[in-house]
């Protein structure tokens, strides 16, 4: 994993290098980059969304079809989840805590008297099926995983595996019946942007295998976050020469 791990350096090098020559630069490729993230995040919730309904919202564009105000919204709290991780992610003292958390997940439920609290069953009908805590446990398993990325964060370990050791370890919790895979991905986001690195998509046609690997042991969820992180770099890479060619951006950015 070590060369695999370097091998994903170079290439993260690589295409900030080649991403600086965009028109607009790094920024006008972050816009599209974050697009695609949120579709494959909607996704692998099982959310199907166009790129048109993203970037309008984004974009804080009015709508004139009132159905779509749900989603509009649901999106914009989705952006406002990216970019406080963003800015969070650029302060190298700031450390996530159950209070950031629940502030993310405030931002995503629908009602207020939801905000920050924990699930107090195990749901048996859900999307995920790996095992997750006891509601009992909940509190001092997330604040376990919360000191686990504290403290391994500036020791010898790549970002890569930190991200993917948290993620897995915090969706072995699941704090909340509503948002916990989100949440979790935003945390793992956070140590990748932190570190440098561009956030890791993973791809909507991959939701069975990510959720397959989080029932396995840390290791091979590792393996399946390197692999993700490659492929979003090579989806990275065929957006920068897809512009190149003229190709619409609604294209490449999915």
């Amino acid at each position: 994993m070590r060369q695999r791990y370097l091998d994903l350096d170079e290439r993260t090098d690589d295409l900030k290098k080649t991403v600086a020559k965009l028109p607009g630069g790094f920024a006008a490729f972050r816009e599209v980059y974050e697009i695609s993230w949120i579709f494959h995040e909607n996704g692998l919730e099982g959310v199907v969304l166009t790129y048109p309904e993203i970037k309008s919202a984004v974009d804080n564009k009015i709508i004139s079809d009132v159905s779509l105000l749900p989603t509009y919204q649901y999106i914009k709290n989705q952006k406002a989840c990216v970019d406080l991780v963003r800015e969070k992610a650029d302060s190298k003292r700031f450390n996530v805590t159950i209070g950031f958390l629940k502030e993310l997940h405030g931002k995503l439920v629908a009602s207020a008297e939801d905000v920050g609290v924990y699930r107090k069953d195990i749901p048996i009908h859900r999307t995920y099926f790996h095992e997750i805590a006891q509601p009992a446990k909940i509190h001092a398993s997330l604040q376990k995983v919360l000191e686990y990325m504290k403290t391994r964060q500036d020791k010898d370990m790549h970002a890569i595996e930190l991200a993917a050791n948290v993620h897995h370890r915090f969706m072995r919790v699941f704090p909340f019946s509503d948002y916990s895979g989100v949440i979790g991905r935003l945390i793992a986001n956070f140590l990748m942007m932190r570190a440098g690195y561009l956030p890791v998509i993973i791809h909507a046609s991959d939701r069975q295998r990510y959720y397959e690997a989080l029932r396995g042991p840390e290791r091979d969820f590792r393996h399946f976050v390197a692999e993700a992180m490659e492929n979003s770099l090579e989806n990275a890479r065929r957006f920068y020469f897809g512009v190149e060619a003229g190709d619409d951006y609604r294209r490449v950015a999915t």
